[in-house]
């Protein structure tokens, strides 16, 4: 590190150069192409480097295999997978948003149906469901949509800061929208949106379903639905690179 201090402005960058040239022509696997392009962009970052080229082809090869593993996970059933390539093609420079809103679609239908097919729903219980829950929040079953939106501003914060960036109000569905830069507190606070969920239930009489997306990319973070049988709302937190999914009842 020192020897390093002592290389002047022009050294500096042909050493970093050299390196991502290097990485680059050793090439997968002994170099993953995240490595690669972590290397060739600090090398990028001196004024006169030669590293750009090989940045643009990282940044292409990344793209073309994020869509393949995209496509294959969906073609898959593979939740997991296809969200974790999807987020890292949306993270890179020129990533094509349409397609990115395509996939979004084709991930929240996957994600639906998964949830689906754990829930434990019934018809039978569902009245009964909703009359406890109308006993919690007797309060919103009169609430307007302007009302009844403030009150989910209210409830939706951690530690006094909003966690939706957008609140999206239908019939028999609620979607929020969180930064990227929020979902750490999101995830310190999913019994609020639980209960955001609880309260929407209680208010509309219906099987009500809250969708938590990734405002910079339209990408499930959570889904909330209500359980008939434990008359609560459970979150499904997508995964973020896991293998599996994962439910949790949160009040």
């Amino acid at each position: 590190m020192s020897a390093r201090k002592d290389l002047s402005p022009t050294e500096r960058r042909e050493v970093d150069d050299d390196l991502c040239l290097a990485d680059f022509m050793i090439g997968r696997p002994g170099v993953s192409l995240s490595e690669q392009r972590r290397a060739c962009a600090a090398a990028m970052s001196h004024p006169g480097s030669q590293s750009g080229a090989i940045v643009a082809q990282l940044d292409q090869q990344i793209k073309q295999i994020d869509t393949a593993q995209v496509e294959s996970a969906l073609a898959d059933r593979d939740l997991a997978g296809a969200e974790r390539a999807a987020m890292d093609y949306g993270s890179m420079p020129g990533a094509d948003q349409a397609l990115l809103a395509d996939w979004s679609k084709d991930i929240w239908s996957l994600a639906d149906e998964q949830m689906l097919s754990d829930a434990r729903t019934s018809k039978q219980n569902l009245s009964a469901a909703i009359a406890d829950l109308r006993k919690t929040y007797p309060e919103v079953r009169h609430m307007d949509d302007a009302e009844f939106r403030q009150w989910i501003e209210r409830t939706a914060k951690g530690s006094g800061t909003p966690l939706a960036s957008n609140i999206e109000l239908n019939k028999s569905g609620l979607k929020l929208s969180i930064d990227s830069a929020g979902l750490h507190l999101a995830a310190l606070n999913l019994d609020k949106l639980a209960r955001i969920n609880d309260a929407f239930a209680a208010r509309c009489g219906c099987d009500a379903h809250t969708d938590v997306s990734v405002m910079q990319s339209g990408l499930p973070a959570y889904i909330v639905r209500l359980d008939t049988e434990t008359r609560m709302s459970e979150v499904m937190i997508l995964p973020r690179g896991d293998s599996e999914t994962l439910i949790t009842s949160a009040r």
